[in-house]
């Protein structure tokens, strides 16, 4: 059996808060309303992926101050403990749009843990690269739209360039 769109949704919400993007997640709150997610549910994701998020950029400054000599070795990811198949969908979406390794190995085992199956996994692990790839898109557009403006020129002349 296929993952539901509303579990689709819930991996693309956490890459789009992994990716910071903006534009992402207005997409995806909408949709996943539309797919059946609750505002509850939709604000249980929401936090999840702040947390998800938060550890990613701590990992990752941790091995930044390591790279630096500035530290000892990184943390690992915090263990899983109470979670659910919701959780762990978002997770796999923060871990991709946050880019964070550490995350995603933990995740992929959490979310098999909790009774995904791999189908699943792989599932929204698309879901989620496809929104970090639209995410990195969407801000090359506007980079390209940005320095026209800034230029005075048309966005078409400077993407030539």
């Amino acid at each position: 059996m296929a993952l539901e769109q509303r579990d689709k949704e819930l991996a693309a919400i956490g890459a789009s808060i992994g990716a910071n993007c903006r534009p992402c997640i207005e997409h995806h709150l909408v949709a996943g309303r539309e797919a059946g997610l609750s505002e509850a549910e939709l604000d249980g994701a929401v936090a999840t992926a702040h947390a998800a998020r938060r550890e990613a950029v701590e990992l990752l400054s941790a091995r930044i101050d390591e790279l630096l000599g500035r530290g000892g070795a990184p943390p690992e990811p915090a263990a899983v403990t109470q979670t659910s198949k919701a959780r762990e969908l978002v997770a796999l979406g923060v871990s991709v749009g946050a880019n964070s390794h550490p995350l995603l190995h933990l995740h992929i085992g959490a979310a098999l843990d909790v009774g995904l199956e791999v189908h699943h996994v792989r599932s929204a692990l698309k879901m989620a690269g496809y929104v970090q790839q639209h995410a990195a898109e969407i801000t090359a557009n506007e980079v390209t739209r940005a320095l026209a403006e800034r230029a005075g020129a048309p966005a078409e002349r400077v993407a030539a360039e």
